[in-house]
């Protein structure tokens, strides 16, 4: 069974699905496609809900030959955000001592 499972193809599987949850037009199947994403075995850490960005990190960073790029992407983005971070806050503060100025007005 476990070898048939894994030979079937997406459509077969969402078909197979479909099957036993009672089709496409069962009322229950949102909660059971968001049980199956946050407890299926095939899903990652049990109770929380991968997206495709886990999905991708997981494949890059475990793969050893891209976990260098992978790393340094991620340093490069989190530069970014700090650098934007620093922008929003002294825009902050310029408004703030503008409105400041005005109020004196």
């Amino acid at each position: 069974m476990k070898e048939e499972h894994e030979k079937m193809t997406m459509s077969q599987r969402i078909a197979a699905f479909y099957r036993q949850s009672g089709g496409p037009g069962n009322p229950q199947i949102s909660r059971i496609l968001e049980e199956h994403l946050l407890y299926g075995k095939d899903h990652g850490v049990p109770g929380k809900k991968e997206d495709i960005k886990d999905v991708f990190t997981e494949v890059f960073l475990n793969d050893h030959s891209t976990q260098p790029l992978v790393m340094g992407l991620l340093r490069v983005r989190m530069a970014l955000k700090e650098q934007w971070e620093t922008y929003l806050n002294a825009l902050r503060i310029n408004v703030k001592q503008k409105v400041e100025e005005l109020e004196k007005l």
